[in-house]
């Protein structure tokens, strides 16, 4: 073959082979083309249907404080996963249905070393109760056994509440120091020194802070890896709360200031009242506290303007103690003249107002339609959240010490005798629950007949009182809505004094102490 025309089938292969490269280029790149679009319209799609993808804001950002994210109130009807502040939520509701009425069953209780009382109220994470002694112990506990799974001895009393995130419990003691213990295992992971008592709850702000206050009026910020302090600042008085609300955190004292601050410590705003305020409870619409005066008030949350004010104590002491909760739009706060006051969160309006025997002092537990309220006549007062009225009741065997937790058919309390106790309720079966009072006996004895006599529109259309009261015929409705303490007690124990007396000196650090913790106590 010649020359020329070899060269000529070598140029004809090499230009086809050229030929099938580029083309071979061109589909590669079609299809990487198309799968990068695909990925940009999937992701822009995500982020306009209220996805995942938020605008990142500079650590160091001039914005950062005034920036106050608030999120729409949200009525929960399930536990959070972690308890990052007292309560679990800034609502001051520690109240998760189903709702539950007598007969109650004991499931456990636990005896404090010495009998010391009971006013740390618990946190529940994984069925583990975290809560504090006046005996000086921080317990582990079963929620459903009551079995011990670690106890904490620090040098003082623990009458504030935990907060517990995914790994570390955050408590402080009146020995003047803030703790972080691993929550699976008790041991501590550090411990800072305050200077004097911590009397208030412990709460985590933005997942990398731990806030509290001290007895001296000092507020602080800690690193919640190290317990290194971050920010403080002084309001004065004896610290109560805190509160928090996205990247806001709250904080009132006895001497009646309350003042909000942002994630680095920036003082958003503050109040100064003469009168002393009870801890804050916070939703997206504002902060909300009550005051020696009587008075409850509605702060915004963004500026601390008052939004409202209302009167809510006659009386010649004047004095509202307990935190207020807040259940959807209502607030329900208790005074120490025996008052639970309902209050419409939008305007203070009052709703309604029940009465009982001694104080309530400390905030209730809201289910689903029912109010679960310890009083200081010794008895845990079971109410319609709508209209106030009582619908059961049951022993404390004490003055109330914590506050009610609610959970899973389980009512749990602390009282100061030094029992904590969990009861396990009957569950309504049917959506309305008539008082002792408004039960007729042919009802009781007939219940057959009596309801084939109903007309239709009565179960069509039933009365408002049907809609408003959970639905179960109590077994014994009579002897447990009368029974009333023998006597009325009108001041509270000696027992409810915080014993600060008993307070020595402060240690920079305190040695870990840990154990099953079930020597001392009794687990029935």
């Amino acid at each position: 073959m010649h020359k020329s025309d070899v060269h000529a089938e070598e140029s004809i292969r090499t230009e086809g082979s050229t030929d099938r490269k580029h083309i071979l280029v061109i589909g590669i790149s079609l299809i990487t083309t198309l799968i990068l679009l695909f990925l940009i319209s999937t992701v822009f799609k995500s982020a306009g249907s209220g996805g995942s993808l938020a605008q990142a804001v500079p650590a160091d950002s001039s914005d950062i404080d005034t920036m106050i994210v608030i999120e729409e109130q949200v009525y929960l009807e399930e536990m959070p996963e972690f308890w990052l502040q007292a309560r679990a939520l800034s609502t001051g509701n520690a109240g998760w249905g189903q709702d539950i009425l007598s007969p109650f069953e004991k499931l456990w209780s636990i005896r404090s070393n010495a009998g010391r009382e009971f006013f740390s109220a618990p946190a529940l994470v994984d069925g583990v109760l975290y809560f504090g002694c006046n005996d000086g112990n921080l317990r582990a506990v079963d929620a459903q056994s009551g079995s011990v799974k670690w106890s904490f001895a620090t040098v003082c009393g623990i009458c504030g509440e935990p907060s517990v995130d995914s790994t570390t419990v955050y408590f402080g003691g009146q020995d003047g120091v803030i703790y972080a213990l691993d929550r699976f295992s008790g041991s501590k992971r550090w411990s800072a020194g305050l200077g004097y008592h911590v009397f208030c709850n412990t709460a985590v702000l933005s997942d990398t802070l731990i806030v509290t206050g001290n007895s001296m009026g000092k507020i602080c910020a800690l690193d919640a890896r190290t317990g290194e302090p971050v920010w403080d600042d002084e309001i004065g008085g004896i610290v109560l709360g805190p509160v928090t609300v996205d990247s806001v955190v709250v904080f009132s004292t006895e001497s009646g200031d309350i003042a909000a601050y942002d994630h680095h410590g920036e003082r958003l705003w503050a109040r100064d009242y003469s009168s002393q305020a009870s801890p804050p409870s916070a939703d997206a619409a504002g902060v909300y506290a009550g005051f020696s005066n009587g008075a409850v008030r509605k702060f915004s949350l963004r500026d601390g303007h008052v939004l409202w004010e209302t009167d809510i104590v006659s009386s010649t002491s004047r004095c509202v103690l307990a935190r207020p909760v807040i259940a959807g739009d209502v607030v329900l706060v208790g005074t120490n003249d025996g008052q639970l006051v309902s209050l419409a969160a939008s305007d203070g309006a009052v709703l309604w107002r029940q009465s009982f025997d001694n104080w309530i002092q400390l905030p209730p537990a809201v289910g689903q339609d029912m109010i679960y309220v310890a009083c200081d006549d010794q008895r845990m007062h079971i109410l319609d959240l709508s209209t106030g009225e009582k619908l059961d009741s049951l022993e404390m065997d004490g003055y109330s010490g914590t506050a009610p937790l609610l959970a899973g058919g389980i009512l749990y309390f602390g009282n100061t005798s030094g029992d904590f106790v969990a009861l396990r309720g009957t569950v309504p079966e049917t959506d309305s629950v008539e008082t002792a009072d408004e039960l007729p006996d042919m009802v009781l004895e007939e219940p057959a007949e009596e309801i084939e006599e109903q007309p239709d529109t009565v179960i069509e259309e039933p009365a408002e009182e049907i809609e408003e009261q959970p639905d179960t015929v109590l077994e014994e409705p009579a002897e447990e809505t009368e029974e009333q303490p023998d006597t009325v007690i009108e001041e509270p124990a000696a027992g409810l004094e915080t014993p600060v007396e008993m307070i020595q000196a402060l240690p920079d650090t305190q040695e870990n102490e840990t154990g099953s913790g079930t020597d001392s106590e009794e687990t029935e």
